[in-house]
């Protein structure tokens, strides 16, 4: 018996834990030349630096369902990954995730576009050559955690460096080569 409701605690403890893979909003980027033009129904995703400062920003509306999903508490965040593809590398260079606080909506451009936190990031990736990359987001997903569990959108920034240019694929591209965000949590 005591056996018993030893494994009936352990499952309950358990319960909460899981793999989760979040769904986009929109995915869109938006470039300093073009200001008031929207991207966000092109199938590439441009991240464009040039003189070491920001031209092209890739912006990543995340559906927030953490709460419905029994997660209240950023620690309940035991990592999370963003996978992006490379399709078009014309420059390498860094690439850095940043957290924005808000909804990226499909109309959006340079002009209007939202600040993102840069005290908020992933550690900068290098891109070399079109495959795919895993950023780790895991900081970036207990912030939103934190932020707003229920119901509060929330978007990943991604942000070239180094002169870098690099287009990937977006959720309007090939089934299987869009963002995908996956985050574990744990009880």
């Amino acid at each position: 018996m005591q056996s018993l409701i030893s494994i009936f605690l352990l499952l309950a403890a358990t319960a909460g834990a899981g793999s989760f893979t979040a769904e986009m909003d929109v995915d869109t980027y938006m470039d300093a030349a073009n200001a008031s033009q929207s991207f966000s129904d092109s199938d590439l995703l441009w991240a464009t630096s040039v003189g070491g400062e920001p031209a092209k920003e890739v912006y990543l509306s995340i559906i927030n369902i953490l709460g419905s999903q029994g997660v209240f508490d950023p620690e309940q965040i035991d990592s999370a990954t963003l996978t992006v593809d490379a399709a078009q590398v014309e420059r390498p260079g860094k690439i850095t995730a940043y957290f924005l606080h808000g909804a990226t909506f499909d109309a959006a451009t340079w002009s209007d576009k939202e600040d993102y936190d840069n005290s908020v990031s992933s550690q900068t990736i290098d891109i070399s050559q079109e495959k795919s990359y895993t950023i780790d987001v895991t900081d970036i997903i207990k912030k939103a955690v934190e932020t707003c569990t229920e119901g509060c959108p929330y978007s990943i920034v991604l942000v070239a460096e180094d002169d870098a240019s690099v287009a990937f694929f977006s959720s309007e591209s090939s089934e299987g080569e869009e963002p995908t965000l996956v985050y574990d949590t744990i009880e």
